[in-house]
């Protein structure tokens, strides 16, 4: 069964064992923000570790207090993060988060299907 999440800055949900988390467009991302973004998703996983494909596409902003909680926080039961970023903007924030806030395992594709396909293969 499809467990699905929607808030009014992101959409998620699990399928295949892995969460897909979709930014709506033009987000902008404060430290209130990110905490209820984190609380939803850890709500979705009920206590289990996922992997998780993002789609950075509509994220706008993150501030810094914002960006401190996510690299914390923020990273409570991911297995695996795929960021999935066509654009000048998403290739950005995923170098960001690569190189300053992922604690955890992560990777970078430009679509979708080639990043659930990577997941699949490499649980």
């Amino acid at each position: 069964m499809k467990r699905f999440v929607e808030t009014e800055i992101a959409i998620m949900w699990l399928e295949k064992d892995i969460l897909f988390f979709i930014w709506k467009e033009q987000v902008y991302i404060d430290l209130s923000n990110a905490k209820k973004i984190v609380a939803a998703r850890i709500r979705l996983q009920q206590g289990k570790s996922y992997p998780i494909v993002c789609r950075m596409r509509g994220l706008q902003n993150v501030d810094k207090d914002a960006w401190r909680y996510l690299e914390k926080e923020g990273t409570e039961s991911i297995k695996y993060l795929v960021l999935v970023a066509n654009t000048p903007l998403g290739r950005a924030f995923s170098k960001f988060i690569i190189g300053k806030v992922a604690p955890v395992p992560t990777k970078v594709f430009e679509d979708m299907d080639e990043a659930e396909q990577f997941l699949l293969q490499n649980r």
